[in-house]
């Protein structure tokens, strides 16, 4: 064995020993084709659909922070989700940051080797620079709305800089001005819809309503108005009544479909990954854990609130209330079209010990897929439900706030109605005030919008979010809407409008200040 060492030690060429690895390309190497571009837009969108951002951390950060969700605590899976969340003590503050700047920075690099490289042209550099656009005005959306007061990061750092390595806290009005010139320069490259192969990708569409979203929050009614009529000329419309339901489907046949102006693509894995930037792991769907019942989520679950049923009820609306929370009513089913009260059992006990009523989520819990919900694994890898970010719905409920804020309430209600008739209930009649229509459209956007990521933001825009939330709360039939979670759950104004910025980059970057409040 020795002689055998021996002799093979000494026949190697030195050469044959200094191999690379085939699948690490040198960034010197690479944006030399237009198809080394299209494969990093494909990377640049990974960290958001990952099970870190979208896949799943979000919504235990944001979404089911909001009124709607009573959420049973859980360890540290829900300080977030039930407001009680502090630097250091929750986790999920720090997956969600990371992965807004990694899909930044992959924008960033692809338009800056567009710029130096002179690869591409034409309609390929369009649709190449109009997504890159668009994806770093819709991080900085959510860096702007979760956290505030982060860096502006709009160019690579210069090693031979090493300020650039440590920014400081960007304005509100820094991020706006940003996020308005992506989405001008998107609205300017993007097609209005892509072929088969590339469906989903956003469209011209998706930067009109993502920019009026963006001056809506700003309260600039007229530019507002301006995207979100140009959006209704564009060929999206409302599905029929009795599809409503297909918004949530994971059917690809049904999904992308003519209400989605833009959605975040997924696909039914077999094989569950956790947080990793590998190919194909940043589509997974994992928030099953989050939006399933007690009895079948990984975490404890949470009930719907009463006060969000009430809405539905008062306004006689039958089919978004049955598409939107499962409970007890004639017909009503659970997971595989099982009777809700057999399958449910478990949960609508959980919810009798706890002393709420038993309501639990429909939307994105994975109950129309016709699975039992032994077949439906906790994490919900093999679902492949999209996520619709921006829904045409949502487009004419924010068409209409924008246009009763600037006193055109005559003009703003047909749009009401556009909603409010595929949901087949009665008509709001033209003669409704300024004030009317505000509280008719916080109602609508409850009923069409409940689960789907939008209220908590909408309550701190309105500046709600202290009534319904505060420690005062009392709409869920007397009690605090996150009453499971104890008296420490309530929103603090000043402090929970935002997520706090992680201790692990305030420590690294001496020029970071941290959100107020924390």
């Amino acid at each position: 064995m020795l002689l055998l060492f021996v002799a093979f030690y000494y026949s190697c060429d030195e050469e044959d020993l200094n191999i690379s690895n085939p699948n690490n390309v040198a960034e010197p190497e690479f944006f030399q084709t237009e198809n080394d571009f299209r494969l990093a837009v494909n990377g640049m969108y990974h960290p958001i659909t990952a099970v870190l951002f979208w896949g799943r951390v979000i919504h235990t950060g944001a979404m089911l922070r909001s009124d709607a969700y009573n959420v049973i605590p859980f360890q540290q899976n829900t300080t977030m989700s039930t407001l009680e969340g502090q630097p250091g003590i929750s986790r999920w503050a720090v997956d969600l940051y990371p992965q807004l700047y990694q899909s930044i920075a992959r924008a960033n690099k692809i338009i800056e080797e567009d710029a130096s490289n002179n690869v591409l042209s034409g309609d390929v550099q369009n649709e190449i620079l109009g997504q890159a656009h668009f994806q770093r005005a819709f991080c900085n959306w959510y860096l702007l709305n979760l956290f505030g007061t982060a860096p502006l990061v709009m160019k690579t750092p210069d090693p031979q800089n090493p300020e650039e390595f440590f920014p400081s806290n960007a304005t509100p009005a820094m991020f706006n001005d940003a996020i308005i010139a992506d989405l001008t320069e998107a609205i300017n490259r993007l097609p209005q819809s892509w072929g088969e192969n590339d469906i989903g990708r956003p469209t011209r569409g998706s930067a009109l309503a993502l920019r009026g979203k963006t001056y809506l929050y700003l309260e600039n009614w007229t530019n507002a108005i301006a995207d979100f009529t140009e959006v209704t000329t564009l060929g999206y419309s409302l599905l029929p009544s009795d599809n409503y339901g297909d918004n949530f489907s994971s059917n690809p046949t049904l999904e992308n479909n003519l209400e989605s102006v833009y959605e975040l693509q997924y696909v039914a894995q077999d094989n569950f990954v956790w947080g990793a930037d590998a190919p194909l792991t940043g589509s997974q769907s994992n928030w099953h854990i989050d939006y399933s019942p007690p009895h079948v989520s990984l975490d404890q679950g949470h009930v719907i609130n009463p006060h969000i049923l009430q809405v539905f009820e008062d306004n006689g609306d039958v089919i978004r209330r049955n598409r939107t929370i499962a409970f007890d009513y004639p017909g009503a089913t659970g997971y595989g079209g099982a009777p809700f009260t057999e399958d449910f059992a478990p949960s609508i006990e959980v919810a009798q010990n706890l002393g709420v009523p038993a309501l639990f989520s429909r939307k994105y819990a994975g109950l129309d897929e016709g699975l039992s919900s032994a077949e439906i694994p906790g994490f919900g890898h093999t679902l492949g439900t999209n996520w619709r970010i921006i829904r045409y719905a949502d487009v004419l409920l924010m068409l209409a706030e924008a246009l009763n804020e600037n006193g055109a309430t005559p003009d703003a209600i047909p749009f009401i109605n556009q909603v409010r008739e595929r949901a087949q209930i009665s008509l709001l009649p033209n003669t409704l005030s300024k004030e009317e229509v505000e509280q008719a459209i916080i109602d609508e956007r409850i009923m069409e919008l409940t689960g789907e990521g939008h209220r908590f933001f909408d309550l701190v825009r309105w500046e709600l979010a202290d009534d319904i939330l505060g420690p005062g709360s009392t709409v869920a039939e007397g009690r605090h809407p996150k009453s499971l979670a104890g008296p420490a759950a309530v929103f603090t104004t000043g402090q929970d409008e935002l997520l706090w910025i992680p201790l692990s980059e305030i420590q690294a970057n001496p020029n970071l200040n941290q959100n107020d409040g924390y």
